[in-house]
């Protein structure tokens, strides 16, 4: 094989390297960017409804800790729904962790 050959086909596996990486990073789902900041939090669990004084959504992570988010996009409030989220801790209610969303989105899959 000659050099001009071999630099041929060095470039393009890259090329295969970085397309194929493209399309697998394209699959997962895009944050939803809400509020500026540095998280403090990483959540990754289910929206849940919950009905009191007319109704709010927490979020319940897979540990068992309870979150809830002053700040969940309307898009985001669909009981059952997994979604994996940035946030920062504001306080502590009789609910959870209150926390403010600074990045979400949509979790491919739970374990």
């Amino acid at each position: 094989m000659s050099c001009f050959s071999c630099r041929r086909w060095c470039a393009l596996r890259l090329l295969l390297l970085l397309v194929l990486s493209t399309a697998a990073h394209a699959s997962s789902p895009r944050w939803l960017d809400i509020t500026p900041g540095d998280p403090g939090i990483y959540i990754r669990g289910r929206v849940h409804y919950v009905n009191l004084e007319g109704g709010l959504y927490i979020i319940r992570d897979m540990r068992g800790t309870y979150y809830h988010p002053i700040n969940l996009p309307i898009a985001f409030q669909q009981d059952g729904l997994a979604i994996e989220a940035l946030a920062r801790q504001r306080d502590i209610s009789q609910l959870g962790i209150k926390v403010e969303l600074l990045r979400i989105r949509r979790a491919s899959r739970l374990k």
